[in-house]
């Protein structure tokens, strides 16, 4: 499946390198054109891997656009993508399993984004509709934009024209993201409901592994808390290993 996708996307010479690694049950309708805007190796997208043997039948690739890469790019099993626009990934952003793309115009990812377990992106209303009064009919399309360092839980839906800043943590279940969220909240909050407020500021998630692992292991032997040292930067200590 990797051969084929590789070479019915790219080409003969493109495609031996392998740029997607395929797993398990893709269907693919239409390839669209796939743009990596980093140096090309082996693997830079890994679709349809299935880390948690979720037991879901295949995982869906209709493209009928752009789909652009900025670095490693993970798509979990199950994901159905439907893209009529632009798809943007900034590098190092993990899709996990079930979550649905339905973007006509633009959904554009920073690094190092997180998403959740079924979560879904429309840019779209899908249907128009008329005022009674006005008789006027709008556009039923705004971009998406997801700041980088961005955790979105799992079953967290986001509709067109939502804009958060970096930083930003959604909780599950079931927020509802639906505006530009940039002006009026800071980075390091957490948001939350449906439609989604601030539920609490200054909170960051822990990427670097190694501490993530320390950190488990304190709290898991009944440990309620634990308090990072003062001298210790925040930036090295949650930041992503180098």
């Amino acid at each position: 499946r990797t051969i084929w996708f590789n070479l019915r996307a790219f080409g003969l010479r493109k495609g031996m390198s392998l740029p997607v690694y395929v797993y398990g049950k893709v269907k693919v309708y239409n390839m669209g054109r796939i743009e990596f805007c980093c140096p090309l190796q082996r693997g830079i997208l890994k679709l349809g891997r299935n880390y948690d043997d979720t037991a879901l039948p295949y995982t869906i690739w209709n493209n009928m656009g752009t789909v652009e890469i900025h670095g490693k790019t993970w798509i979990h099993h199950g994901c159905r993508m439907l893209n009529r626009g632009k798809i943007i990934f900034g590098g190092g952003d993990i899709i996990s399993h079930a979550c649905v793309f339905d973007i006509r115009e633009k959904l554009e990812f920073g690094k190092h984004v997180s998403v959740g377990y079924a979560s879904e992106f429309t840019d779209t209303d899908v249907h128009y509709m008329v005022d009674i009064n006005t008789r006027a009919v709008r556009r039923n399309t705004s971009p998406i934009k997801i700041g980088s360092y961005n955790w979105l839980g799992s079953h967290t839906f986001v509709k067109k024209g939502t804009v958060t800043p970096d930083y930003v943590i959604v909780a599950s279940p079931n927020a509802l993201l639906l505006k530009d969220y940039v002006q009026e909240v800071p980075p390091y909050s957490v948001l939350g409901g449906s439609p989604a407020k601030v539920i609490a500021t200054g909170k960051r998630r822990i990427l670097n592994f190694k501490n993530e692992v320390m950190v488990d292991g304190i709290l898991k032997n009944g440990t309620e808390e634990f308090t990072v040292q003062s001298d210790i930067d925040l930036d090295a200590y949650c930041g992503l290993e180098l």
